[in-house]
């Protein structure tokens, strides 16, 4: 079977980390399956040398650059026999190039605001084979509108360098003292993202912890401030982004706290710190029950900073219990990773490919 995923994004966040995620994933199953992007950032610069990474799209800056677009997407349908979008903008283009004609759309819905619930998105979505979905919430909602179309939730698939490792160089990195406890939480620095409730959970920790900070972003000015307000200015540490140490800084943290939801909703935050075998501490958002059992491969707590920081509190000064959660969060991602995702995404578009053959209506 041959996959084509587009996205139009040109940075590795969001919507387009996932796609290529689903990518390798697809691809570490055996299934030929390649990745049509916006060429000129980061996301080209990571995907450097693989013959799988289209970065063909171009901002649509000129009628020229649509009608290249519009080229590109038809291309890649007639060389795929399924097609795979991520954000309402690529969807209407794949719409405008004829993808639905050459080759089964399915669309991945990663954000409740992206729910047929307005004209323009059920315009969109009417003209899907199939859909996956975030989260099992989102699959719900979904079945309500187009009860006929084939639906699969599947997690943001978990790359491999993603495993407990010892905490030593990641609080190296960060200058803390190995035995100090410590929490983190990983995302970006804007508004939204969690950060202030991460700093003011952090300010009702007892014992005072050290606080890691993990992201950048236009937000981080504010966070500093406010952290300085709470008290907590000495003991955090800012420890930027850096995708080649990110496994290293998770296993640094005694507790991974979630606090808010990404750009696309798949959490993936959470996956990569329980691989790191790290004990999560999430705010009950939706999608949060697909990836943690309460109690056993993390805690789900209300979004509020002394509802938080009394879980992390007590998984800092409980040792066993943080390890025994660290090890079952391991566990539980085994069947998030690459291969095993692809295989699922395998038999689900395996499945759409024949009953859109058979549709008269395409």
């Amino acid at each position: 079977m041959r996959v084509g995923c587009v996205v139009f994004g040109n940075r590795w966040t969001g919507a387009a980390a996932v796609a290529e995620l689903h990518c390798r994933a697809l691809r570490a199953a055996g299934v030929d399956a390649r990745l049509l992007f916006v060429g000129g950032d980061n996301l080209e610069q990571r995907l450097a040398g693989a013959d799988w990474a289209l970065p063909e799209l171009r901002k649509e800056r000129t009628p020229g650059r649509v009608a290249g677009n519009l080229r590109a997407l038809r291309g890649l349908a007639a060389a795929s026999d399924v097609v795979v979008c991520y954000l309402p903008h690529d969807h209407l283009l794949c719409i405008a190039a004829g993808v639905p004609r050459l080759a089964p759309l399915v669309r991945a819905i990663r954000s409740p605001g992206h729910l047929p619930t307005n004209p323009y998105n059920r315009f969109l979505s009417a003209r899907a084979a199939a859909f996956l979905p975030a989260f099992s919430d989102l699959g719900k909602a979904l079945e309500v509108s187009f009860p006929r179309a084939p639906s699969l939730t599947v997690p943001v698939p978990l790359e491999d360098k993603f495993t407990p490792g010892s905490a030593g160089d990641g609080r190296r990195r960060l200058e803390i003292p190995s035995e100090a406890p410590t929490v983190g939480m990983v995302g970006k620095l804007a508004a939204g993202r969690g950060f202030d409730l991460l700093l003011e959970s952090a300010a009702h920790v007892k014992p005072p912890a050290h606080v890691v900070v993990v992201g950048h972003g236009e937000a981080q000015m504010g966070l500093e401030i406010l952290a300085g307000e709470l008290g907590l200015g000495h003991r955090v540490r800012w420890a930027g982004y850096r995708e080649d140490v990110l496994p290293a800084l998770y296993s640094a943290m005694d507790v991974v706290l979630f606090a808010a939801p990404g750009s696309d909703w798949g959490h993936r935050t959470i996956s990569e710190a329980q691989g790191c075998g790290r004990a999560v501490v999430a705010a009950a958002i939706p999608g949060v029950e697909d990836l943690i059992e309460h109690g056993l491969s993390g805690i789900i707590a209300p979004a509020r900073p002394e509802a938080l920081a009394e879980e992390v509190s007590r998984l800092l000064t409980d040792g066993e219990a943080r390890r025994r959660l660290g090890a079952a969060s391991a566990a539980a991602v085994e069947d998030r990773r690459l291969a095993h995702s692809g295989r699922r995404l395998e038999v689900f578009l395996g499945r759409v490919f024949p009953s859109w053959q058979d549709d008269p209506g395409h």
